[in-house]
């Protein structure tokens, strides 16, 4: 403990503690639900398409945004990695950050998308 930490309320610290296990609890189940989405994406498969419009819509919502009926689209094991990568988001983190190339790969995806 710090000696700024040391001056919080001990109700303050618990939350701070919670809210840390939790961001890592996320990261834990989100990042190997992100990694599956990537695959699918990349699948060639009905549902890539969909896929790719779900997380491009976490990179640039305004210019991407998602129609949550597409979630529908998505076999149980995809839509559950889809609820992980989106509580992941909540991190405060860019997903594209949480894999290498990310900003890459996500362009990528872009410009396929732009196409259709």
């Amino acid at each position: 403990m710090t000696d700024k930490t040391a001056m919080l309320p001990g109700s303050f610290l618990l939350f701070l503690e919670q809210e840390e296990k939790r961001t890592q609890q996320r990261e834990s189940s989100g990042v190997p639900a992100l990694k599956i989405l990537i695959n699918a994406a990349h699948s060639g498969g009905g549902q890539a398409r969909h896929v790719r419009r779900f997380l491009l819509g976490l990179y640039n919502a305004s210019h991407w945004p998602f129609e949550l009926d597409r979630l529908r689209t998505l076999d149980a094991d995809l839509q559950q990695a889809a609820l992980e990568v989106l509580a992941l988001d909540w991190n405060g983190r860019e997903v594209h950050t949480y894999v290498s190339g990310g900003d890459e790969l996500f362009h990528s995806w872009w410009v396929l998308e732009s196409r259709t």
